[in-house]
């Protein structure tokens, strides 16, 4: 039976039915087995009413009695009432269809499609557009955060919430939640606010605040992130309270202040911005007076990074990180360097490019950590390079240079340097071999101040003709091994190099150093990095790179080894004779490279002198790895004549996850020449649906820059010991961070082992 009512103000469609109603599963239903939602308080949808026009309202229940005087219908029995995008279940309801007011009295389930309640009552206000439940529990459909109100009250885009809690753990005894006397969730802004709160863990009261806002889902918003705890014998006891600025949708900023009981608070900012033509991130950090120090200095840090593009052809970039003393690192920390960095390395740069011309301006700075000779800043560099085929499958390439240096501790002590450089080379590739074949000449004109150095030139001038032939040849065949198919290949190669010698000791060193002689720098065709020195040479270099693939084309395993033969030893120095060559040939380079499955690789790097059959430096590593939650690494370097004191050490880092709950993050690293730890870290978190909690400990060696005059104490030296507590809290914002990056603030962090020499 259906009985249909109208009046002035909108249509009632009333369907009284016995029938059954049979459940329907939405897709908010199926949950998830680590982070499971609440169970939703409508177990089984109202089914709609057909033909129900907007604006109206319609009803089921088994019985009902309509008052054709009052205008006011009354409902018994399964009552279902649907108005708009807003669904009410009862036993018995009453609508005024005068006043458009709904009551609903005994329980009640009511839901508009962002919150779910089940009430005592029910009341909505047709005049007011709001709905008003006492001893409300709800739930946010989409999130699943729930609590409970003794006063719960609806309007289209808010919810306000009286006596009330919140909570995004699923439980029904969450192990936290807030408590408020007022609380107020928009849902076009998806935050909340909160009046009077406390904030309750495992049952406790742990914090009061008079007025809170929060995120009730992943949107970012602005309000405070939930503290750091630590303690450490350098800073005492520790406490960081970030607040974070959700200024607009492509810029935020955050502001952290750090209290440290023995040395004050800190200051730390960050301002991030992206655009569609770049992105930039600006950072502070400000400690006004530094308790621990004798004379209460300030310590600061503050970094900048700006990249920009204009147009197709011009690009920008901006970096550098600037700090109050050598110590601040390895006393305070940063994000952006490490604390066994012997260097900051800051520059800006304007970029052209198109098809044949690539222009570079730069500035650039190097500031040295400890006591060491003073670097030279680059104020400014301008290269340019240009690239074209000249015919006949010869390239041409010109390379222009002019650099101003400057002393960072002299401000008078300077110099210009003027290089340019043309190039022919010819190049042939072919499937089984190919070959390259290069001629430049180099001239380079400096002016500089003769003053500050007793060896140093005025106006020196070089010119330098290069010579570079290399050739290799590419070998493949398939084998079989254990009954499965690879590919081998081999691919050895040899170069020639010839650079006649040029007396260069009247030239300063402004941006010269002695690169790295592995597999692939002993294929190079110059010694040192920079201009000042161009080491002569006459010299082959052969070597040999062999590899296996797999029939998906992974590369399983390579071996490659070369060796550079003398015909003249290298008269070209830097500061010292180190830099020269006094034997026939160089240091054997052999890298392997394993991949034992798709988890496990083994990487290897040896630089061997022959003639002491002593290794001059080794890395080897053993790695597996899972993923960033389940990484076990194991390794080894060697380095001699460093410095006059070799090196040697061995190494484990790892991140395991022990449950779906627990996981555990360690480091260790032992100096087997001086038989001590000089860096050990280990982390153990706590996580599930609601909450996390991150215990950490370290002990390392203090390095003291400028105590040691840039090296640690070798013979007695000094450890800071600490410990942090970190508790987080989902739902109300939180540390992203994952134990493998908390393990790059200890003084050797996590490198692939395919980049051990980064």
């Amino acid at each position: 039976m259906q009985k249909i009512f109208q009046t002035s103000f909108w249509t009632v469609a009333l369907s009284v039915s016995c029938a059954t109603v049979h459940a329907q599963q939405s897709s908010s239903a199926v949950l998830s087995e680590v982070c499971p939602l609440p169970a939703p308080l409508f177990k089984t949808p109202i089914q709609p009413i057909e033909n129900l026009q907007p604006g109206a309202i319609g009803v089921r229940a088994d019985r009902a009695d309509i008052d054709s005087q009052s205008q006011v219908a009354s409902f018994f029995g399964n009552v279902e009432v649907q108005f708009d995008q807003q669904q009410l279940r009862t036993q018995q309801a009453q609508i005024d269809q005068l006043s458009g007011n709904i009551n609903a009295s005994g329980a009640t389930l009511f839901t508009d499609g962002y919150v779910q309640v089940s009430s005592e009552n029910f009341r909505l206000n047709s005049g007011e557009n709001r709905a008003f439940l006492s001893g409300a529990e709800y739930q946010l459909t989409e999130t699943g955060a729930h609590g409970k109100a003794d006063i719960l009250s609806l309007s289209p885009q808010q919810v306000l919430l009286e006596g009330s809690t919140f909570t995004t753990c699923p439980s029904d005894s969450p192990v936290w939640q807030m408590s408020a006397q007022e609380i107020s969730l928009n849902e076009d802004e998806e935050w909340g606010e909160a009046w009077h709160a406390k904030f309750e863990l495992f049952g406790l009261p742990v914090l009061y605040l008079p007025y809170i806002n929060f995120p009730v889902t992943d949107a970012r918003k602005s309000g405070f992130l939930f503290p750091t705890f630590g303690s450490s014998q350098k800073n005492g006891f520790e406490v960081e309270v970030p607040y974070y600025f959700n200024i607009a949708p492509n810029m935020d900023a955050t502001i952290a202040p750090r209290y440290m009981a023995e040395r004050g608070t800190q200051i730390q900012a960050e301002f991030r911005t992206l655009s569609e033509t770049g992105n930039g991130q600006y950072n502070v950090a400000y400690l006004e007076q530094d308790k621990s120090t004798d004379d209460n200095a300030a310590r600061y840090l503050w970094r900048i990074e700006q990249n920009q593009r204009w147009g197709e052809h011009w690009r920008g970039y901006i970096n550098g990180t600037f700090i109050s003393d050598d110590d601040y690192l390895n006393d305070l920390g940063s994000d952006f360097a490490g604390r066994a960095d012997a260097q900051l390395y800051r520059h800006a740069q304007l970029d052209y490019l198109n098809e044949n011309w690539q222009v570079t301006m730069r500035a650039e700075d190097f500031e040295l950590l400890g006591s060491y000779r003073s670097p030279y800043r680059t104020m400014p560099q301008i290269k340019s390079y240009y690239a074209a085929n000249a015919g006949f499958d010869v390239d041409f390439a010109l390379f222009a240079e002019m650099s101003h240096f400057q002393n960072q501790d002299l401000s008078q002590d300077t110099a210009t340097r003027m290089h340019i450089e043309p190039q022919l080379s010819y190049h042939l590739e072919q499937p089984g071999y190919d070959w390259l074949a290069e001629l430049s000449y180099a001239y380079t004109y400096y002016n500089q101040d003769a003053d500050f150095e007793n060896n140093r030139s005025e106006n020196p001038s070089r010119s330098l003709p290069t010579f570079r032939w290399r050739g290799r040849v590419n070998l493949e065949r398939n084998i079989d091994i254990k009954q499965r198919n690879y590919t081998h290949t081999l691919q050895p190669q040899i170069q020639y190099l010839y650079t006649p010698y040029r007396d260069q000791s009247g030239i300063g060193i402004y941006d010269s150093t002695l690169m790295q002689d592995d597999y692939q720098g002993l294929f190079r065709a110059r010694r040192f990095s920079g201009l000042d020195r161009i080491a002569d040479a006459n010299q082959v270099t052969i070597g040999a790179s062999s590899s296996l693939f797999d029939q998906q084309a992974k590369e399983i395993a390579r071996v490659s080894f070369g060796q550079i033969y003398y015909f003249e030893n290298s008269q070209t120095q830097l500061f010292d004779t180190s830099t020269e060559t006094s034997e026939n040939r160089s240091d054997l380079a052999l890298e392997t490279r394993f991949r034992i499955n798709d988890n496990m690789f083994f990487n290897s790097s040896i630089q061997y002198n022959l003639e002491l059959n002593s290794t001059r430096k080794s890395q080897t590593t053993l790695e597996y790895r899972l993923n960033e939650f389940n990484l076990v690494q194991l390794s080894h370097r060697t380095v001699t004549n460093l410095l006059e004191n070799d090196v040697e050490q061995v190494g484990m880092l790892g991140v395991v996850e022990l449950s779906p709950r627990w996981q555990l993050a360690s480091n260790w690293y032992y100096d087997l020449q001086n038989s001590r730890t000089n860096d050990a870290f280990i982390a153990l978190q706590y996580s599930d649906c609601c909450w996390a909690m991150r215990i950490s400990g370290y002990r390392r060696i203090n390095r003291n820059l400028e105590i040691n005059t840039g090296v640690p104490d070798l013979g007695a030296p000094e450890f800071d010991n600490g410990i942090s507590v970190q508790f987080i809290i989902k739902g109300l914002g939180s540390d992203n961070r994952s134990l493998l990056d908390m393990l790059e603030q200890s003084l050797f962090g996590y490198r692939h082992p395919f980049h051990l020499s980064n």
